[in-house]
């Protein structure tokens, strides 16, 4: 692992400025969707640094991500359009046409690029990465509990190049507002799927609405109503959590990356525990 290239004058001007008006327009729609509808909640922001940081959640719920949706919505609810918020997304999102790829750079939806990511750092502003990718929100409804961040570690390197804590995001529910049945993952990388759309590694047989029973990723669904519960859990430093002082260097150290990813993950992963040992029913909640 290498350390990632300066960011450059053409990367900041290519990086979208969050609009106000448009945010605004869209927490219309979405703000009472998220109340009403999922009846989502998001504890523990009131633990978010009150300076810069690096948002880590895990993908859930297929290809609407409605807890990320969610947590949006109470972040702007919280800090308003003072404090904007960079979401890394797949590129793919970006090409479903003119119209919504410039929603989602005015909302500051982004690619994710290392470039994109480095340029949204380097305003001040938070950023949000969902590492997992395909692979994690195409798990299977009976792995819903188990998260592994696509086990990809770059997040961690980010972080310690650019000295921020990292915050981690964990949710329970989203996984219930679409029932995966099989990932696929095997039958994707038999076709050569991963080859051809970059992080697709699985093909996944899904249960929902409206299509009933299908097999295509990009098809989006009708999101079930399912109760969207999420927790902001205490900011990690790196420093702290792996006892040693680290530096800018250390991002390109692989072992202690991967130490950084581990305790991320574990406490992801217990957090994540405890909130669907809250849970009575799917959906429910």
């Amino acid at each position: 692992m290498t350390l990632l290239r300066p960011v450059t004058k053409d990367d900041l001007a290519r990086l979208p400025a969050v609009r106000p008006e448009v945010l605004g327009r869209s927490l219309r729609v979405l703000s009472p969707l998220m109340k009403y509808y999922f009846r989502a909640e998001t504890r523990g922001l009131e633990r978010l640094p009150k300076g810069q940081t690096l948002v880590v959640g895990h993908h859930d719920g297929g290809v609407i991500p409605v807890n990320g949706i969610a947590f949006g919505v109470h972040w702007y609810a919280r800090f308003g359009f003072e404090r904007p918020l960079y979401v890394l997304a797949h590129d793919i999102l970006h090409s479903l046409g003119k119209g919504f790829a410039s929603l989602l750079a005015d909302s500051g939806v982004i690619r994710a690029d290392r470039a994109a990511m480095d340029a949204a750092l380097r305003t001040g502003a938070s950023v949000m990465v969902f590492p997992g990718a395909a692979r994690e929100t195409f798990r299977t409804y009976w792995q819903r509990r188990e998260i592994d961040l696509g086990g990809r570690h770059g997040f961690v390197a980010q972080a310690i190049r650019w000295n921020l804590p990292i915050t981690p995001v964990v949710s329970a529910g989203s996984h219930e507002t679409v029932f995966v049945l099989a990932s696929g993952r095997k039958l994707a990388e038999r076709i050569g799927l991963p080859k051809l759309i970059r992080s697709a590694d699985v093909l996944p047989l899904q249960l929902g609405l409206p299509w009933g029973l299908w097999a295509l990723p990009i098809l989006p669904q009708l999101p079930l109503p399912a109760k969207i519960t999420s927790e902001v859990l205490e900011p990690i430093h790196l420093s702290d959590v792996l006892g040693r002082r680290i530096r800018k260097a250390d991002a390109s150290d692989p072992d202690i990356v991967r130490a950084g990813y581990e305790a991320v993950l574990s406490r992801m992963r217990a957090a994540l525990g405890t909130l669907y040992d809250e849970r009575r029913w799917p959906i429910f909640g």
